[in-house]
């Protein structure tokens, strides 16, 4: 028996509601651990690659503003790593590497989206807050 295109695209939006969920629960415990002050380099990554899953697996749905929100929302954390003083020097200049990667996406989309205006502020913020490093 074959499903109606009601029927089908129902699935297919409840399927990706449920990997949300899903991958939202890996995204805050992933948070729980980088909110230690003894938060490892792993652990860092780690939520990177979490974030940035959750934020591919919105794109790959078509679900553009919650693309925007995940990958923004890793960026910011990123920027705070990156100033925060409590944390080695290598955690700070891996932060950095991350953001910047992030920053990138986060342009190209802005990008597409026509939001010149708010890819400048995002690379100006950057910029200020990695001025450490350079």
């Amino acid at each position: 028996m074959t499903l109606s295109v009601n029927a089908w695209l129902q699935h297919k939006i409840d399927e990706y509601k449920f990997s949300v969920r899903d991958i939202t629960v890996d995204f805050y415990m992933a948070q729980a651990k980088i909110n230690r002050p003894e938060c490892t380099l792993e652990q860092l990554r780690k939520y990177n690659d979490t974030c940035l899953d959750m934020a591919e697996l919105c794109q790959l749905n078509g679900d553009d503003r919650s693309y925007l929100h995940a990958l923004g929302k890793l960026h910011h954390r990123l920027l705070l790593e990156l100033g925060n003083a409590g944390r080695e020097r290598l955690f700070r200049m891996q932060a950095w590497q991350l953001g910047r990667h992030t920053l990138t996406r986060l342009c190209h989309q802005l990008a597409l989206d026509g939001d010149w205006e708010q890819a400048t502020r995002l690379q100006s913020d950057f910029v200020k807050q990695a001025s450490w490093i350079m």
